[in-house]
Formats: C-alpha cells, sequence, structure tokens
C-alpha cells in the first residue's frame, strides 16, 4: 500500500461536492483566485508544488480595485454636482441678500446628498451582511467535511469539543454581526449624513463614538470566540496524543509478527487523512479570502470616493457637508475592518483544526 493508494481511497471516502461548488463559484465571482480542487491542491501539497501565482493575484486585485472605483466615480461626480449648486446657492444669496430662498435651496440641495450617500452606503452594508452571510455558511460546509477527518486522525477529544464549540461561534459570531454590529455602523452613518443638514455638530461624537464601539465590540467577539477555541483545542491535543500513540504501541508490541507492519500501516493511513485535511483546510482558506476580496475593495472603492469628494467639495459647500463625507468615507473604511476582522475569525478556526490531529507522532 502506497501513499497514493491511500490517498485515492480517502478523497473518494470524502463527501467534496458542496466544497468544491462553493470553490468554483467563488473563484468565478471574485475573479482573483484560480479554479482549483481539492484533489489539486493535496497533489501540489504533496510535491511541494506552488499553490498560487501570487504575481498574477496582485495583478488582478489591482484591476478590480480600479474598476471598482471607476464605477463609483459617478456618484463622487454626483455628489459634487450638488455641491457646486449649494456653493452657487450661497454665493447668490450673499450677493442679492435673498437668504431664506438660498437656505431652503441649500436643504433641498442637502437632502439630494444625503439620498445619493445613504443608498449607495445601503447598498455597501447589504454586501458586508450578504458576505458575511457567505462566509458563515462556507463554514458551515467545512466543518462537517474537516471535523470527521480530524476524528478519524485519532483527534476524537478534539473533534467531539471543537464541532460544537466553532459550531457555535460560527452562529454566535455571525448574528452579532449581522444584528447589531453592521447595524450600529449604518446608524452612524445616518448620524453622520443628519449632521450635515444642521449649523452645528449634534450628533457627530455620537456617531463616532457607535463607530469605535463596533470596532471594540467586534476584536473583543474574535478573542473570546477564538480564545474559547483554542484554549480546548489545546486541552484536548494531549489526550489525543496519548490515544493514538498508544494505538500505535499496542499494535507494534502486543501483535505478533504484522504488529509493526499494522503500525506503520496506521501511521501512514493518519498522515494521508492528515493530508487531506490540511488540504481542505487551505481550500477553505482560499473559500474565505475569495469572498472576502469583492465587498472588500467594492467598499473600499466607494470609501476612497467618499473622501476624494470630501477634498473637492470643501472649498465649494459648506463645511459641515464636506466633514460629513469625510466622516461617511471613515464609516466605510470601519465596515472594511468589521469585515475583514469577522474573516479573520474564520481563518483562525481553520487554522486551529488544521494545526490538529493525532496530537503528536510515535517512533
Amino acid at each position: 500500500m502506497d501513499y497514493e493508494t491511500v490517498l485515492e481511497e480517502q478523497l473518494e471516502a470524502t463527501e467534496l461536492s458542496e466544497l468544491e461548488d462553493s470553490l468554483a463559484d467563488a473563484a468565478q465571482q471574485s475573479g482573483v483566485l484560480e479554479e482549483l480542487s481539492v484533489e489539486d491542491l493535496v497533489h501540489r501539497l504533496l510535491n511541494g508544488q506552488q499553490i498560487l501565482d501570487s504575481d498574477q493575484i496582485l495583478e488582478n486585485l489591482k484591476n478590480l480595485f480600479l474598476l471598482e472605483v471607476r464605477s463609483s466615480l459617478m456618484l463622487g461626480c454626483e455628489i459634487l454636482a450638488v455641491c457646486i449648486l449649494i456653493g452657487m446657492l450661497t454665493s447668490f444669496s450673499d450677493s442679492f441678500g435673498k437668504r431664506t430662498v438660498s437656505s431652503l435651496g441649500t436643504v433641498i440641495c442637502s437632502c439630494v446628498i444625503i439620498a445619493l450617500c445613504m443608498g449607495n452606503f445601503y447598498q455597501s452594508y447589504e454586501y458586508c451582511q450578504d458576505a458575511l452571510g457567505t462566509m458563515a455558511h462556507s463554514m458551515e460546509i467545512l466543518l462537517p467535511v474537516m471535523i470527521p477527518l480530524l476524528v478519524a486522525m485519532g483527534g476524537i477529544s478534539s473533534g467531539s469539543i471543537l464541532d460544537p464549540a466553532v459550531a457555535g461561534a460560527v452562529t454566535g459570531f455571525s448574528a452579532l454581526m449581522e444584528h447589531i454590529v453592521l447595524p450600529l455602523v449604518f446608524l452612524s452613518a445616518v448620524f453622520t449624513m443628519i449632521n450635515s443638514i444642521t449649523e452645528k455638530d449634534y450628533v457627530k461624537k455620537l456617531a463616532g463614538f457607535l463607530r469605535k464601539g463596533t470596532i471594540f465590540l467586534t476584536g473583543l467577539a474574535v478573542t473570546v470566540f477564538t480564545g474559547i477555541a483554542a484554549i480546548q483545542g489545546m486541552v484536548t491535543k494531549a489526550a489525543d496524543g496519548i490515544l493514538i500513540n498508544t494505538t500505535k504501541y499496542s499494535l507494534d508490541n502486543f501483535v505478533p509478527i504484522v504488529g509493526g507492519f499494522a503500525a506503520d500501516s496506521l501511521d501512514m493511513v493518519i498522515s494521508c487523512v492528515g493530508l487531506i485535511k490540511n488540504a481542505i483546510g487551505v481550500a477553505g482558506i482560499l473559500l474565505i479570502l475569495a469572498l472576502l476580496v469583492i465587498p472588500v475593495l467594492k467598499i473600499l472603492a466607494v470609501a476612497v470616493i467618499y473622501k476624494i469628494t470630501a477634498i473637492a467639495a470643501e472649498p465649494v459647500a459648506s463645511k459641515n457637508i464636506s466633514d460629513s463625507l469625510n466622516e461617511l468615507g471613515t464609516a466605510a473604511i470601519t465596515m472594511t475592518v468589521v469585515l475583514a476582522i469577522g474573516a479573520l475569525m474564520f481563518l483562525i478556526f481553520i487554522a486551529i483544526i488544521m494545526g490538529m490531529g493525532g496530537g503528536g507522532r510515535w517512533n
């Protein structure tokens, strides 16, 4: 029995169709990562080949970001045109003394800017929610594949504890992000735009507090969830190591004639299962990154447009509008950070499971 035969048998016995479909869809939608199957990853890892072309990925990321900036440029032009109109109304009121008419026109133009910005920001908000939901669903696909492989490697204690722990953490974190954190970021953007109508800063500090609070809450949730999973994994790894090493020792010393061969065969099977598990883990990492790249680039492109428009609008519009556009760009960046931290937690979970199994080697 050789490695290739064992690998093929284990790959055929593992249900990978749903994961393969998710990988293909994510690669096609992102346009950044090449489409790879789990079997391709296994053979590349086994042969020490390069998994991805980093130069091509960077080129694809640059082209995709520039494309998103160009598609968001129309929004900046529309906002800037309204800001110029506000500047003209203010200039006419100073010249002809009709301040009431000018003030009414300024308020109407400010409401137009708010409608443009909030419509676009709501799309970014939905991108984030959809991306987090899709990443959580991807973890729900990965766990039923990786945990049984972990158990097959002798990680019985790890699998029995990590499965409910990670599944509960993924569900809880996804619910926290979708129903509390992201709505708070969106609410801070609403407060920021409302503040642009008024002469004074009524809710500017509240909007800033909500944004900083969402980052703190996200970081705290990631620390708690990953910390619990990591500690449980370290505690159970020792027990799993004792179990698998005892099994191999018993086969080698208490089974006559074929005991040594059986122990070596068991060691080879465990190594092959471990290779498949790690290849699936790499596939999961690529899947999460592919799902992350599109919404991050879209929202960053919008944030860049908001920031540039705020700079361009400063000489022609009121200070409140310019500051609000700048704060809206900051809110978009905050949403990107929240999404990236959420993806980081999923990647940490995958890395924890990849680093476990067998508990140790016995010679």
